[in-house]
């Protein structure tokens, strides 16, 4: 048991300024289409819902490759505004948390009366190009860095008007640089002048039967986004308060369709019935409710992507913006063909929003650590001396073997056949006080139902010696992919990474747990931050004598927990397992191909032969009969798929064998 009092000897917790650096700058200059493409596009909505009487509930998927354009002038890469891959890599995992409804922040609309159904996955994910339009792989995903010195090209900073600036880019920058937009999105990013004070403005989705229109819409030599290169990403030259990545998530909000959320004008519309009518755009932010236009009591949805406040405010996407989105997708002349590209351009791999690490933590929570500031002789358990008094996660006092923190499977619901590829820990240590010591930590994946019911069986396991995390340097911050940055006055921080070197599948049902062993030896100390402002207890503790229990009720229903430990969720592939026995000798063909696909076995196989089809996802699309036994060729017909990766499965008694497909039309 636990005693119900302790000592805190830490209390420590974040603040933003309140001043806002950025208010002088306009965050979109994206010009509004005009009528004619209102008209059209709100006629291929109600077509949409017509032909998708489901589309409420159910939407179809879409992986858009991604190529940035870096504009710069002769600066070594990393040096402003030639900024770094790592500012790159950081914005894709923001995108695809944003379109998913889990981004930065989102759990802050919980402060407001509003629905939370008002909260969409737009079923958008975006992934870095492998690839450049000849098929040569790029150095650096994504990145295409261009010189406008070597180009003969103006500085972008020369320009100080917008309508300037945009006239530069589209007429010069982009026709120059731009690679095929039906395949590609293009993001440009560049400096811009402080008098122009743009973020970034985007094409709309153009479309056929729009002939003649151009004002605000993508063209050949110009669709896609621009960004000012201080906005885009959560790393490197970034600006607060743009500093989150939303930049990039409002302008491609733009480039799949959506209007500005107070529809460009006073108390206008944006089309969509679900965002409340407001008399203009938001900046900084705003005081739930802000009520304007009369649409009390919630007032204005001013955390919308497609609203003006300041990136940390800004965290959903709604329903009917999603239906937006998708008929832009099925619809828009260079919007239908990018996930069929994406399996190429981005080398059949997993879209980037399948390698996301579990956001249990927004950025104005406080991380603490207890312990008790005194040992009693009499507490064998717990040896006198700094830092070895009793950490609620930690080791000698109580003898406790593990601490475990529950993971609900709603977290990682957009990753398909998920597992763990890596547990972060988020460690204590400060002085003398906290994690140390020399023997064995483990991790330890278990299943789980629910928070509420202790960890189930083990599923993986990997451990690391003390000292080696020990030896980790202190940081006052932390910033992970799909995490917001935490942040403090002092180095309190000892993150470390656990590493399995082999993939831990984990349920899609109900949860698991990722769980710290920590050694019961004198001198050894291992102190988890947690969640001081935890609304639910999520935190399990193995006593010595092997029992798990609830950690809220072992510390008497005090307080709640959400211990600091971070798995890293990532997409198992399908069906690629272990080929074994006689399956060996069996091929396919054509691949690439059309989707009539040949598989030839060198010997007779001597049992039946099943075999089954899976989308990029994960979906089984194809599942063929049993066929006889004795056979050396068997056919699939796949021509009336979408063009894309699949990967085939072939199984019999003799084994198992996997392909991956490319089906080209």
């Amino acid at each position: 048991m636990k005693p119900f009092l302790f000592s805190l000897f830490f209390f420590i917790f974040y603040s933003v300024s309140a001043q806002n650096p950025g208010q002088n700058y306009k965050r979109c200059g994206t010009e509004a289409p005009p009528e004619a493409w209102d008209v059209w596009f709100n006629q291929k909505v109600e077509e949409y819902k017509a032909t998708n009487p489901d589309y409420k509930t159910s939407s179809a998927d879409y992986v858009i490759p991604v190529v940035f354009h870096i504009i710069h002038g002769g600066q070594n890469e990393g040096t402003f505004p030639n900024v770094s891959q790592a500012q790159i890599n950081s914005q894709i995992p923001i995108l695809n948390a944003d379109f998913a409804g889990t981004g930065f922040n989102v759990s802050n609309f919980s402060n407001t009366n509003f629905s939370p159904s008002l909260i969409a996955n737009c079923n958008i994910t975006f992934c870095l190009a492998e690839k450049d339009p000849t098929g040569n792989t790029l150095p650096q995903k994504g990145i295409d860095r261009v010189n406008y010195t070597s180009n003969g090209w103006s500085n972008p900073t020369s320009f100080t008007s917008s309508n300037g600036f945009q006239t530069y880019f589209n007429n010069t920058v982009k026709p120059a640089t731009i690679w095929d937009p039906s395949r590609y999105l293009n993001i440009w990013i560049s400096d811009v002048n402080s008098s122009v004070g743009l973020l970034g403005y985007a094409t709309f989705p153009s479309g056929t039967g729009l002939s003649g229109l151009t004002s605000g819409l993508g063209t050949a030599t110009s669709d896609g986004v621009w960004c000012w290169s201080r906005a885009i990403g959560n790393t490197g030259s970034v600006q607060f308060p743009f500093d989150k990545g939303r930049t990039l998530t409002h302008e491609v909000g733009h480039w799949v369709g959506l209007r500005h959320i107070w529809g460009d004008g006073t108390c206008a519309t944006d089309f969509c019935n679900d965002t409340p009518t407001q008399q203009g755009a938001n900046t900084g932010c705003p005081i739930y409710p802000t009520i304007s236009c009369s649409n009390g009591p919630n007032g204005d949805l001013f955390m919308n992507f497609m609203d003006y406040c300041d990136d940390a405010c800004l965290y959903m996407f709604t329903p009917d913006q999603r239906l937006r989105i998708q008929t832009a997708m099925a619809n828009g002349q260079f919007r239908t063909q990018l996930t069929a590209s994406s399996a190429t351009l981005c080398g059949g791999s997993t879209p980037v929003a399948c390698s996301d690490t579990i956001s249990n933590f927004g950025i104005t929570d406080s991380l603490n650590a207890f312990r008790r500031a005194t040992a009693s002789v009499s507490e064998t358990f717990c040896p006198q001396g700094s830092g070895k008094a009793g950490y609620i996660a930690g080791t000698n006092c109580w003898g406790d073997l593990e601490k475990a923190e529950f993971i609900s499977a709603t977290k990682y619901s957009g990753a398909s056949n998920p597992v763990v590829t890596g547990v972060i820990v988020l460690f204590f240590q400060y002085g003398n006080f906290g994690t140390d010591g020399s023997s064995n930590v483990s991790m330890n994946i278990y299943s789980g139902s629910n928070a509420n019911t202790q960890p189930g069986s083990l599923l993986g396991s990997t451990s690391v010696n003390l000292a080696n995390i020990a030896a980790t340097t202190n940081t006052a911050g932390v910033s992970y992919c799909g995490n917001p940055a935490l942040a403090f006055s002092l180095p309190l921080i000892m993150p470390f990474k656990f590493n399995f070197a082999t993939p831990v599948p984990v349920p899609t049902n109900g949860g698991f747990f990722a769980s710290v062993g920590i050694p019961n030896v004198t001198g050894d100390t291992v102190a988890i931050l947690d969640k001081l402002t935890a609304t639910s207890n999520t935190a399990w503790e193995k006593w010595s004598d092997n029992s798990w229990n609830s950690m809220k009720v072992a510390w008497g229903n005090s307080r709640n927990f959400n211990l600091a430990i971070l798995p890293v969720i990532e997409c198992g592939t399908v069906g690629l397992k272990e080929t074994i026995n006689r399956l060996n000798d069996v091929t396919l063909f054509p691949n690439p191909g059309s989707g009539k696909v040949s598989l030839l076995s060198d010997k007779v196989l001597n049992n039946e032969l099943r075999v089954t089809v899976y989308d990029l996802y994960g979906k089984q699309i194809n599942a063929m009969l049993q066929t006889d036994a004795g056979k050396l060729l068997y056919q699939i017909d796949l021509s009336k798929e979408q063009a894309g990766v699949y990967f085939i499965e072939v199984e019999s008694a003799e084994g198992k064998k996997a392909f991956k497909y490319i089906l080209q039309k």
